[in-house]
């Protein structure tokens, strides 16, 4: 299986998860007050994606032994792969809680089975990030596809799923339709993230807002020193005194962002439950 990771979260850059969409930015009092933004900095906006998997199944071909007669290489053909296969191959040995997503023709490239288009996603996003997030092809319904089965009819007339939860080996799977209220997207979210992790995933997220919080804030401080720096070098010139305490002020920014880095990630490895472990890729099936 060869997977690949990256940010995908459209709209997620919004503040906090009551369901407001972001503030926008309104004026201080005074002619001289600074303007309130409530929006999210440079900094917070990278920890607002969603990291992706997209897993694809790799054919093995049998090849033939040195010394051997040479003989035509066979090579396995396209075919839906058991549940047992296809969870080892999604979850790659990876024991976090799954999430996957079936994109469709409507929605392909965007996460708009997840995130809602209309309300604040930063709740989600920030949940999201204790989950192994996967996501696969509209044609995964085709009957052939290595991962048909996961999304498979169990009777007829039974409604397919956009997305849904589980553990690592399919089981306490939970489906969602796609066009879920946040709420009951968090509920589901909070349910497995009770059950698989000893640390409270209640008391990370409200930690990490507190983070993004103060990454906004170095964000407008480094702004401002760096505003005071290029007015002073235009007033006194390259040379000027001043400017060694403003890189001391910037200074110290890096440390203190170094340090939210720090707990950034700390605050994202929770610690799981004892759990059986998961069984990894075949070495085969992998890039």
């Amino acid at each position: 299986m060869a997977s690949g990771s990256g940010g995908g979260s459209a709209g997620a850059g919004g503040r906090a998860g009551g369901g407001a969409p972001a503030a926008q930015p309104t004026g201080g009092r005074g002619g001289g007050g600074i303007p309130l933004d409530f929006r999210r900095g440079k900094s917070s906006k990278k920890l607002l994606d969603i990291e992706w998997v997209y897993p694809v199944w790799k054919p093995i071909e049998n090849k033939v032994e040195p010394g051997k007669e040479q003989h035509t290489v066979s090579q396995q053909v396209e075919r839906a792969l058991s549940l047992e296969e296809a969870y080892a191959l999604i979850t790659d040995g990876d024991r976090r809680p799954v999430l996957i997503l079936r994109e469709c023709e409507r929605c392909k490239g965007t996460d708009h089975a997840l995130l809602s288009q209309t309300l604040d996603n930063e709740q989600t996003v920030l949940l999201a990030h204790w989950f192994r997030c996967v996501k696969l092809p509209p044609n995964v319904l085709t009957d052939k596809h290595p991962f048909y089965n996961l999304f498979k009819r169990v009777k007829e007339g039974d409604k397919i799923p956009h997305l849904f939860f589980c553990d690592p080996d399919g089981s306490n799977r939970t489906e969602l339709p796609g066009d879920q209220p946040q709420s009951q997207l968090w509920t589901t979210m909070f349910t497995f993230l009770d059950r698989c992790y000893t640390e409270s995933a209640k008391e990370a997220l409200k930690e990490m807002r507190q983070v993004l919080d103060q990454y906004d804030k170095l964000d407008k401080e480094e702004q401002l020193v760096k505003a005071r720096m290029d007015k002073e070098i235009e007033k006194n010139g390259p040379e000027s005194a001043k400017l060694k305490k403003f890189e001391a002020d910037l200074a110290k920014i890096g440390k203190d962002r170094e340090k939210l880095t720090q707990r950034t990630k700390e605050l994202r490895e929770l610690a799981l439950k004892s759990m059986a472990p998961q069984p990894a890729a075949p070495a085969e099936a992998s890039k």
